[in-house]
């Protein structure tokens, strides 16, 4: 082989190789340009999916405000909205980086009752991304907390002997001394607790501090609700214990009430006016109305709410027909006692309650206190047993305890009925508040 054979060789081999790397260099080409488009188009993809998933976000956000001024201006709306027809509360108003309308629609039930409740529809949009979200309320009453108070009277204290269930408010600051329980969510409106020694509660469901303050009703919100849902058409018993009278109510188990009324003679004997009084208490349009004290015990069946001007005494227990064990309402009962006094619920100090006390009811103290009659003297008389509500405007004693083990009055035990969430006394206050019934995200 020459040397022009050589050179022709390798001139061919170089041409064959450029041309292997030409093409090499083109595909290279092709699939990085690939995977570069891929990677850009991913990214514009992941970019448009943040910035809906933001958009989205924001819009839920200003759809929650949209709702939370609507809380607000039914909180503040005196009386209520009424008639049934929906109306536009709020239209396009400007949050963030979009807008809101809210449309509320009073529920059919409402006219003629003093329970008010309302669905509110919020539409909310930022961008392309609108949210909807719906939510039902209702005025809440007194009967919402297992144990409320407008002030604690002074330094009371929680102990470590004291079980609550249910929800417990107070707008004033609460004492707690050693390791009570509180077996549902606890609020005040104060900034701290008041921390006694070996400070160590319980709180199951919580605690949250500097809430809004609960305002206490009068007696004429009382009349008024009755008069609202009621119309006057159905007057209730009333019961006249004025000038120096007497008055008892005892629930009998058969659905009855029997009622005594009676004045003391210059000898100190009694003197009827009304001397056992059978009534049947669903004649009664769901209120007995006593004008002055009243001594109440029995066995409650029925609905109704006993409100009296003066102190309703509590002089034995007060149960459901149907309470089991220990007097736990049964979850299927349909029994409802409310005690509205204008002053005073006093569990008095009687031979029957030397020894532990029960109580079934929805208790409201307009004017004072719920306390127990000389709860400072004595022996201790075991345990005070609430299943229902308990509202004092004032929080009033019910026991002493000391150090060294001596006490006397009651332990607590109280025990929230969780039917008043859905059965309401007869014409029992409302709070002036609005709680959450159900709540409906419409955007999924």
């Amino acid at each position: 082989m020459n040397f022009q054979s050589i050179k022709n060789i390798c001139a061919e081999r170089t041409s064959n190789e450029r041309g292997v790397s030409l093409l090499l260099a083109i595909f290279l080409g092709i699939t990085l340009s690939s995977i570069g488009y891929a990677t850009f188009h991913a990214v514009i993809i992941s970019s448009r999916t943040s910035g809906d998933h933001a958009q989205a976000t924001q819009a839920f956000w200003a759809a929650e405000a949209g709702l939370e001024r609507a809380l607000r201006y039914l909180r503040f709306a005196s009386p209520p909205p009424g008639g049934t027809a929906p109306f536009t509360y709020q239209s396009n108003i400007e949050v963030g980086n979009g807008n809101y309308t809210t449309q509320i629609d009073p529920d059919d039930a409402n006219t003629g009752t003093y329970i008010k409740g309302y669905t509110i529809t919020v539409a909310a949009t930022v961008g392309d991304i609108s949210r909807s979200i719906r939510s039902h309320v209702r005025t809440s009453t007194f009967g919402k907390y297992a144990y409320l108070s407008g002030s604690e009277g002074g330094t009371i204290w929680f102990t470590s002997s004291d079980l609550i269930e249910g929800p417990l408010h107070s707008n004033d600051r609460i004492s707690i001394t050693g390791s009570p329980t509180f077996m549902g969510k606890v609020t005040s409106s104060a900034t701290s607790f008041n921390q006694g020694g070996g400070y160590n509660p319980d709180f199951q469901e919580g605690y949250q501090l500097g809430v809004p303050q609960v305002d206490f009703p009068v007696l004429q919100d009382v009349i008024d609700n009755y008069l609202l849902e009621n119309g006057g058409s159905n007057p209730p018993l009333t019961i006249d214990a004025r000038f120096n009278r007497d008055a008892e109510v005892i629930f009998n188990p058969n659905g009855t009430i029997t009622y005594s009324v009676w004045r003391y003679n210059y000898w100190g004997s009694k003197v009827y006016i009304i001397q056992n009084q059978v009534v049947d208490l669903a004649s009664v349009s769901g209120m007995i109305n006593v004008k002055g004290d009243v001594d109440v015990k029995g066995t409650v069946k029925g609905q109704v709410t006993l409100l009296a001007s003066d102190n309703i005494n509590i002089v034995d227990n007060i149960l459901y027909h149907d309470s089991g064990a220990g007097g736990i309402p049964s979850t299927s009962s349909t029994d409802v006692l409310g005690l509205i006094s204008v002053k005073n619920i006093v569990i008095a100090d009687t031979y029957a309650n030397r020894s532990d006390c029960i109580v079934n009811g929805a208790m409201l103290a307009l004017g004072t206190s719920f306390t127990v009659e000389n709860y400072y003297s004595g022996s201790h008389r075991g345990t005070l047993s609430i299943y229902g509500s308990l509202s004092q405007k004032i929080r009033g004693p019910v026991g002493t305890f000391s150090s060294w083990g001596g006490s006397t009055g009651y332990s607590k035990n109280y025990h929230y009925d969780q039917r008043l969430n859905a059965m309401i006394p007869p014409y029992f206050p409302t709070t002036g508040q609005y709680e959450v019934t159900n709540w409906t995200d419409l955007s999924h």
